[in-house]
């Protein structure tokens, strides 16, 4: 081989290696700029606004003490059957208890009738000695009287249902009973409470408040069922003002306006006690992880982790404190899979700016 022939052959060899060596720099390149994590976001932003303050409180639903009616019994009896229990809907005259006559009230009956039809009787020998100028007017009178008096007593007692074996005891009203204070073979006085019947509809939540004084009748109340179910928008009619001996906490009424909610239900209440000022920014853009609640801001074309506070959700936003001046921007749609430092790409309405570029302060 000759010297020129091999000078060749070495540079070709040079060309080839330079060549090689330059697509492998490209490709090494374009794989580093593959493997720089990118993330496509939508941003918002921090708005200033006049948000309520909120204070929660927790209870149950109880028949309302306006809408509800207690069924006594109209004497001394012994209770045959209940034929309801604690829970159930009834409808206006619906039998609910029969009771069977007392010892004593069936004595207390004879002894009424038997007093009727002795002053009736002895009114009419009074009337037959007054007819014959025999008796004086006001002998007359008190005859009538005594006879009004025996037949006012035996109307009583047949009111109360005496003179009969049974008696049925029926609802006065449409609703729900919610106490049953009787079981069949009790035996109980006259009056004494046999259950406990709600009207329909006159339900309301009991709520345990703390006694700080920020609470009063006519604040507006969310209630919502602890188990689930919709919201209730309500105000609260009223506070008491005793503390409970074992919670120590202040009966607070608030009506489920017609709402239908079983009656024991476990409720949570959210009391609005005031206003104040303060920022929101929409609910998806906070991130909850073990480093704490955190937002992103963009700028120069990455990822700015930013730590806040959060507070109460207002619809679709939430409310938030720390360094974010109203109108800054926060990333919402993407936001849950950034990083601090991250490249990002902003997505807008017209297009998509690229890494590098600034998104915005």
């Amino acid at each position: 081989m000759t010297r020129n022939r091999l000078l060749t052959l070495v540079a070709l060899l040079v060309v080839a290696g330079l060549v090689a060596w330059l697509i492998v720099s490209r490709k090494k390149a374009a794989e580093d700029t593959d493997a720089t994590p990118t993330a496509i976001v939508t941003m918002a932003p921090v708005t200033a606004a006049r948000l309520d303050d909120v204070a929660t409180a927790y209870g149950t639903v109880q028949a309302d003490p306006a809408g509800s009616a207690t069924v006594a019994a109209p004497k001394a009896a012994i209770v045959l059957r209940v034929l309801v229990r604690s829970g159930e809907t009834v409808s206006a005259g619906q039998t609910l208890i029969e009771l069977a006559n007392a010892p004593g009230s069936e004595l207390a009956f004879k002894q009424a009738s038997d007093a009727a039809a002795f002053a009736k009787s002895d009114l009419a020998r009074v009337q037959r000695l007054y007819d014959g100028r025999l008796a004086a007017s006001d002998q007359l009178d008190a005859a009538k009287k005594a006879s009004a008096d025996a037949d006012a007593t035996l109307t009583a007692e047949e009111k109360q249902g005496a003179g009969h074996a049974t008696q049925t005891i029926k609802a006065p009203q449409a609703g729900i009973v919610t106490t049953v204070s009787a079981a069949a073979g009790d035996h109980v006085a006259q009056d004494a409470a046999l259950l406990v019947l709600a009207r329909s509809g006159a339900a309301a939540a009991k709520l345990g408040l703390q006694p700080s004084g920020q609470y009063a009748a006519g604040q507006a109340v969310t209630l919502r069922p602890i188990a689930g179910g919709a919201s209730i928008r309500s105000r609260i009619s009223m506070v008491g003002r005793a503390a409970d001996q074992t919670t120590k906490t202040l009966d607070a009424i608030v009506p489920l306006n017609g709402a239908s909610l079983p009656i024991g239900t476990a409720v949570e209440g959210e009391v609005v006690t005031g206003v104040h000022d303060g920022f929101t920014v929409p609910r998806a853009a906070v991130v909850f992880d073990e480093t704490g609640p955190h937002v992103f801001t963009v700028a120069g074309g990455k990822a700015h982790r930013i730590f806040v506070k959060v507070g109460l959700d207002h619809d679709d936003a939430i409310e938030v404190s720390g360094p974010l001046p109203a109108g800054s921007q926060v990333a919402v749609e993407g936001a849950q899979e950034l990083q601090d430092g991250m490249a990002v790409t902003v997505k807008t309405p017209g297009a998509e700016k690229k890494p590098g570029e600034d998104a915005g302060k």
